[in-house]
């Protein structure tokens, strides 16, 4: 007795199977029957409509063997041919070895950008709405399902170590029972940074309203980047700024309140004793700013520090000016 050319897969010895114990009971179908070269099915079983065109009536619907698994194929030799056309009565022969028929299972394919989403949504719930970016090892983690099922994926154990930003998880696709994938990676946890709508430039004053925010890795944020809007409102740029660019505290300074050859009110304080005059400022000063000033009346300059707009503190005894 001859054996299979193809794969001994359970499916074939089935087919043969089921071959052999209809051949005894197959009533003529169709003459012009002929092997289909490919054929793409749908359901979980292999008839004979799926192997021959032009069979019909009760033998086109006839089980053979399960089918293969979704996403996967199954291919009949010419020898397999001609003992499923002797079984039906086909009247099919082969003109040489070369005939076959490649049958493939239809699927719906579950990514492996469908798993990251599924796993990322329930990583986010666990850590607190927490945003981040993922980096999986190994990238065949989706699945074969049948064609027409949901592609609906669950994690049933996820563990995660925030120090070192690495996890683990097992998922499963609904769809596929029994299949489940281990999947482990890298978490990148990603926060908002403040930046500018619209470019500005030295004197502007940066409102809630010049401000917006783009995602940057954790990882990427260094410790001079300023990292709320606080550090920007009421601000000034030192040099034009781009938009949409991360800002250190070196771009930005407290807006210029006082400049250069400004009449200021020089306001003298000692002890309780309160004291103003005239002076002329001899360096530019934002708020806080330690600036000089001069006594038109003695030349004298002084060193003080801007309070406000035209004002100034200084500290001297009162003889010295």
């Amino acid at each position: 007795m001859r054996t299979l050319k193809t794969e001994k897969t359970p499916a074939l010895k089935y087919l043969l199977l089921a071959v052999l114990m209809t051949s005894c009971m197959a009533a003529p179908a169709f003459a012009a029957a002929m092997p289909k070269p490919d054929s793409v099915i749908t359901h979980d079983q292999i008839i004979v409509s799926d192997v021959f065109d032009g069979v019909t009536g009760t033998d086109a619907d006839h089980y053979l063997a399960p089918a293969p698994a979704p996403g996967k194929t199954m291919t009949l030799s010419t020898y397999d041919l001609t003992r499923i056309s002797d079984a039906f009565s086909l009247g099919w022969t082969p003109d040489g070895d070369a005939d076959h028929v490649v049958i493939r299972r239809a699927d719906n394919q579950i990514d492996r950008f469908d798993v990251q989403a599924a796993l990322a949504q329930k990583m986010k719930e666990e850590m607190g709405g927490q945003r981040f970016d993922m980096e999986v090892s190994d990238s065949s983690i989706g699945f074969s399902v049948p064609e027409m099922a949901e592609k609906t994926v669950a994690v049933e154990k996820l563990t995660y170590d925030a120090a070192a930003g690495t996890f683990r998880a097992l998922v499963a696709a609904a769809a596929a029972p029994g299949v489940k994938k281990e999947i482990s990676g890298h978490y990148y946890p990603i926060s908002q940074i403040p930046v500018l709508r619209t470019p500005l430039r030295p004197g502007d004053v940066i409102s809630a309203n010049d401000i917006d925010y783009v995602d940057m890795l954790s990882t990427s944020i260094s410790s001079s980047m300023i990292t709320e809007a606080s550090g920007l409102i009421g601000k000034t740029p030192r040099r034009g700024i781009v938009a949409m660019k991360p800002l250190t505290m070196a771009d930005v300074q407290q807006p210029v309140i006082v400049k250069k050859g400004d009449l200021v009110t020089m306001v003298l304080k000692n002890n309780a004793l309160s004291l103003t005059v005239q002076g002329r400022a001899m360096d530019n000063g934002a708020e806080g700013d330690a600036i000089r000033v001069m006594n038109p009346s003695s030349k004298q300059v002084i060193d003080a520090v801007v309070t406000g707009a035209e004002t100034v503190n200084i500290k001297l005894p009162t003889n010295a000016l």
